[in-house]
């Protein structure tokens, strides 16, 4: 179970790294956001439009799901918001940021 846990952790890290250099090499300004007591992974500028960007290995709990929306749905700018995970493509969530 540990282990489990682990490497589950390792995998998030290993895949925010990937989307970090992939930023960087697209030429945006990266940083860490705040929402409140919620943290965006990353803030991302570019000739002055953003992207806000959450990170996950996998959407696998109820409890996951919120952890990783809640903090976009709590930006009340119009600027794209994105999760990016490696279990396929959901986009049941996408009606909550228009």
């Amino acid at each position: 179970m540990i282990y489990t846990i682990l490497l589950f952790l390792r995998i998030t890290c290993i895949i925010e790294n990937i989307v970090y250099l992939e930023l960087l090499r697209g030429g945006y300004e990266i940083t860490i956001g705040k929402v409140d007591n919620l943290e965006v992974d990353f803030v991302c500028k570019k000739l002055n439009k953003l992207i806000y960007i959450q990170v996950s290995y996998l959407l696998a709990s109820e409890e996951t799901i919120e952890r990783e929306f809640k903090p976009l749905k709590n930006i009340s700018d119009n600027y794209p918001k994105y999760v990016i995970i490696l279990n396929g493509v959901d986009m049941s969530h996408e009606e909550s940021f228009i």
